[in-house]
C-alpha cells in the first residue's frame, strides 16, 4: 500500500510542477515586456527540473528496499536549486543571473554529477545502496569508485552552498529597497512572491533528507510538502499575474515609467530597450536633457513625462541629474565596479566633477558611500 501512495504521489507532483510551469511560461509571453515578466522565465526551467527530480525518484525502492545516497536524484535536486536561485535573484533584481559564472558556479557540478551516474549506469558500474551498512562494503570493494562519488558529493554541497548565498544577498537587497520605499500594494504583493521564494530555497533544500533515509513514508511525506508547496505558488501566480495585467492593462503612463526607468538606467550605452525603442546612447548620461530624447527612450509621450516630472517638485534637469546620481549610488553600492568606471560610464567628465556632484546628493563622497552601504540616505527615492 505504501509503495502505492510512493509512486501515485510522485507522479501527481511532477505533473503539477510541469503544469506549474507552463502557467508561468505563458506569463512570460504574454506580458514579456513588463519586468517582472522578463524576470520569471527561469521559473519554469526550475520547476521542470523539480519534476524530473520526482520522476527519478521513482526508481529509487527495489524489492521492497528504499535507496539512499542516489546520485541521479542529488544531482536533479542540485541543479533544481542552481537554476531556481538564479530564478529567485531576477525577481528580486539582483543580477546575479547575468554572470556566466555564477552559472557555471552553481549547475557545473550537478550536471556533471548526472552525467556520470548515467555513465556508471550504463557500464554497470553503479551501485545503489540500500542502508548505512553497506558503505563499509562499498568502501573495501571498490574504493576508488566510492572516494569519487563522495567527492563529487562534496563539490555538490559547495555549488548549493553557493546558490544559497546568492539567494541570501539577493532577499537582503531586495529587503533593503523595500523598506526605502514608501508602501503601496505592488510592494505587498512582492514580498508575498518573496516570501513564497524564500520558502520553497528552504523546502528544495530539505528535500535532501528523504535521500538520505531508507524510509519510503519520509519520501511520502514530502511529496504532500510538495503538494502544498505548488498550491501556494499557485495562488501567488494569481496574484502575480493579476498585478501584471492591472498594470500593463491599465497602460497608466506614470506606472510604465515607473516600471521602465530602472531598465533604461541600467542600460548605460544606450541599445535596445525590452518595449521595443532603441537609443544610440542613454539620454541620462549624454549630457543633453532633452525631454523628447526621454520620452522617446522610454517609450512615452513628452507630456507624460512633463507630468511625470512635475508631480515630483523637480524640473527635467534636475530630476534626470537625481536619476543618474541615484543609478550611480546603486552601482557604487551593490557592484565592484571602480568608481571611475561608473563615473565615465555615466557621463562624468572626470572624477573629481563626480565626486563633488555625488557628495552633494548623498553628503558623502562615492568611497565613503561604498564603505558605509547601505546607506539610509536614499529613503523615499524613486531609484530603490
Amino acid at each position: 500500500m505504501s509503495y502505492s501512495i510512493f509512486y501515485i504521489t510522485n507522479i501527481i507532483v511532477a505533473l503539477i510542477s510541469v503544469v506549474v510551469g507552463i502557467l508561468v511560461f505563458s506569463v512570460v509571453l504574454h506580458y514579456k515586456n513588463h519586468p517582472v515578466a522578463l524576470c520569471c522565465r527561469f521559473y519554469p526551467f526550475a520547476l521542470l527540473l523539480l519534476a524530473a527530480y520526482k520522476v527519478s525518484t521513482c526508481y529509487l525502492v527495489v524489492d521492497g528496499r528504499v535507496e539512499i545516497f542516489p546520485t541521479q536524484a542529488l544531482s536533479l535536486l542540485s541543479a533544481c536549486i542552481g537554476v531556481f536561485a538564479m530564478a529567485a535573484c531576477a525577481f528580486l533584481n539582483r543580477r546575479h543571473y547575468l554572470l556566466f559564472a555564477n552559472w557555471v558556479m552553481a549547475l557545473f557540478p550537478p550536471v556533471l554529477l548526472f552525467i556520470i551516474n548515467q555513465l556508471m549506469m550504463h557500464f554497470e558500474y553503479y551501485r545503489p545502496l540500500y542502508s548505512y551498512a553497506e558503505l563499509t562494503t562499498f568502501r573495501l570493494e571498490t574504493p576508488l569508485i566510492f572516494f569519487a562519488r563522495l567527492i563529487c558529493v562534496i563539490v555538490l554541497s559547495m555549488s548549493v552552498l553557493f546558490s544559497l548565498f546568492l539567494v541570501a544577498d539577493a532577499l537582503w537587497h531586495d529587503y533593503w529597497r523595500l523598506a526605502n520605499r514608501p508602501a503601496s500594494d505592488n510592494n505587498q504583493v512582492h514580498k508575498l512572491s518573496a516570501r513564497v521564494t524564500l520558502m520553497w530555497i528552504i523546502f528544495l533544500l530539505s528535500g535532501y533528507v528523504p535521500l538520505f533515509m531508507d524510509s519510503v513514508w519520509i519520501h511520502i511525506l514530502f511529496n504532500f510538502l510538495y503538494f502544498a508547496m505548488l498550491v501556494i505558488s499557485i495562488f501567488d501566480y494569481h496574484l502575480g499575474r493579476k498585478d501584471i495585467k492591472a498594470q500593463v492593462v491599465g497602460a497608466d503612463p506614470a506606472v510604465l515609467i515607473g516600471q521602465r526607468l530602472p531598465i533604461l538606467l541600467d542600460m548605460e550605452r544606450g541599445g535596445q530597450t525590452p518595449w521595443g525603442t532603441m537609443t544610440q546612447s542613454n539620454p541620462f548620461f549624454c549630457g543633453k536633457a532633452h525631454i523628447g530624447n526621454v520620452a522617446a527612450a522610454l517609450g512615452v509621450g513628452v507630456d507624460d513625462i512633463s507630468a511625470y516630472v512635475a508631480k515630483r517638485g523637480y524640473n527635467l534637469v534636475a530630476w534626470m541629474s537625481e536619476q543618474r546620481l541615484l543609478h550611480c549610488a546603486q552601482q557604487v553600492a551593490e557592484t565592484d565596479r571602480k568608481i571611475v568606471e561608473i563615473a565615465e560610464s555615466c557621463g562624468y567628465n572626470d572624477l573629481p566633477t563626480f565626486s563633488r556632484a555625488f557628495k552633494r546628493q548623498f553628503g558623502v563622497s562615492p568611497s565613503e558611500y561604498r564603505r558605509d552601504s547601505p546607506q539610509p540616505s536614499l529613503v523615499g527615492r524613486e531609484k530603490f
